[in-house]
């Protein structure tokens, strides 16, 4: 079930957020793993098993570390643990991947299915153990409770990623309505929900179209830049959906996004981009690796490490791999060869980061190897058709709609008008909904990207 869709948005999102308020605060946990199971059996009901199981593995293993004494048993809790959770990652998601480099194509391979959301799913359990081990969290008593952390719909399928220190205080104490918080919720979901469907969907169907066009290089720098605009209304809609659920539900979850496309370089790219993701790598891998204080060639390594696995979390491909690796290497070059050796204009360095960026685009979008070198042979093909100024008449106006919606000033002073002028925020969501409602009526495109990782 989409957010963005008309089953989630006339019926399920109403029902649970009214029903929630009204029970006993001893019920609500309850009717929301409730709520969030439905929720995931309605995309799909096969694999909720799965989920289930891990989810009691890793409240059990909580529970365990808490009450061992011996260091040698918690890190064996603790790794058990972790084996399961990524166990169960590798398996689903990177079988078919490590079968195919050996050349073996084993028959269940054709009918596994990716489980939706499993990243998200096991890197938020994986995290939890890890907080209890270090002893940052207390253990969640009630399974009840832990699952309604872990398997809570608005972040569930696509993050943000949320640890349970987050949650902790609101899981336990019995949260009445807000008209506040009500209100910034809704206008926070209705603004997410604008970006996906009024902005995200009609994005893609420009790439898609121009992505199509053969032997014409402006065409395909054109379908890479509506990719690129596309990919972040998608995701950013999705968080921001997310965040404003949760704050209606009375959760708070962290920003995932913060203007991206206007950062100065790619370091600060990946400090606006997906940050929940980043601050995971940070806390769990990077520096429990030993970060930068070990020497150049050890904060070489973290770092090549910590990009291989980002790719990889991305896609079982060897694409996905590779944008990891293109990152390694544009952080590594800020960060030891061009860091203070070059002052460039603002502009200038806003430009190269985003054309470093868009070329990644270009390897996360491909289908394999064989994709990638297609596209890229269209980038720098030097052919043109003159297509061009067809499509772009065709697509100029959303794709400058998503432009100026990328620059900070403009959002900002949106929000500013909005907060200033009441009436002018609840006209704005009411006709920004019925907008909303109205495309995905009258259209059946409407997918999500990051739902297949």
């Amino acid at each position: 079930m989409l957010f963005s869709s008309l089953s989630f948005l006339l019926y399920f999102f109403p029902f649970v957020i009214l029903i929630h308020y009204f029970l006993p605060g001893k019920l609500q946990n309850t009717f929301l793993l409730l709520a969030s199971l439905f929720f995931y059996a309605w995309g799909d009901a096969r694999q909720v098993p799965l989920f289930a199981i891990l989810l009691m593995m890793n409240w059990g293993v909580g529970r365990l570390l808490v009450r061992a004494e011996k260091p040698a048993a918690r890190r064996s809790l603790l790794a058990g643990g972790l084996i399961c959770d990524f166990g169960a990652l590798l398996f689903y998601k990177y079988t078919g991947f490590f079968m195919g480099m050996l050349g073996l194509y084993p028959a269940f391979l054709a009918g596994m299915t990716l489980p939706l959301g499993i990243s998200f799913f096991i890197f938020q359990a994986a995290g939890y153990l890890i907080d209890v081990y270090r002893r940052q969290t207390e253990p969640e008593k009630n399974p009840v409770n832990f699952g309604a952390f872990l398997f809570l719909f608005p972040q569930l399928i696509a993050g943000p990623i949320v640890r349970y220190s987050d949650m902790t205080k609101a899981l336990h104490e019995k949260r009445r309505p807000d008209a506040k918080k009500l209100e910034s919720g809704m206008v926070l979901f209705v603004a997410g929900l604008a970006a996906k469907v009024l902005l995200a969907n009609p994005l893609g169907e420009a790439y898609d179209t121009l992505h199509a066009v053969s032997g014409d290089m402006l065409c395909a720098w054109l379908s890479l830049a509506a990719y690129t605009l596309q990919i972040y209304f998608d995701f950013m809609g999705y968080s921001v959906m997310a965040v404003g659920l949760g704050r209606m539900l009375g959760f708070h979850f962290p920003r995932n996004f913060n203007h991206p496309y206007a950062a100065s370089s790619v370091t600060d790219f990946w400090r606006r981009w997906h940050i929940t993701l980043s601050g995971w790598f940070r806390d769990y891998v990077y520096i429990p690796l030993g970060g930068s204080r070990r020497g150049k060639g050890r904060t070489v390594l973290n770092l090549l490490a910590v990009w291989c696995l980002t790719g990889l979390w991305h896609g079982a491909d060897w694409n996905f791999l590779l944008w990891g690796l293109w990152y390694f290497l544009l952080l590594s070059a800020e960060k030891f060869i061009f860091s203070g050796k070059f002052m460039l204009p603002g502009w200038i360095r806003r430009l190269l980061t985003i054309l470093g960026v868009m070329l990644g685009w270009a390897l996360f979008v491909s289908e394999g190897l064989s994709g990638f070198v297609a596209y890229v042979s269209s980038l720098f093909s030097f052919s043109v058709t003159g297509q061009t100024l067809f499509w772009l008449q065709e697509f100029v106006g959303i794709m400058l709609l998503g432009v100026v919606f990328c620059i900070p000033g403009v959002v900002e002073r949106l929000k500013k008008l909005c907060r200033q002028y009441t009436l002018l925020r609840y006209i704005a969501v009411l006709g920004i909904l019925l907008l909303c409602l109205a495309s995905l009526a009258k259209s059946s495109y409407n997918p999500f990207l990051y739902f297949r990782f």
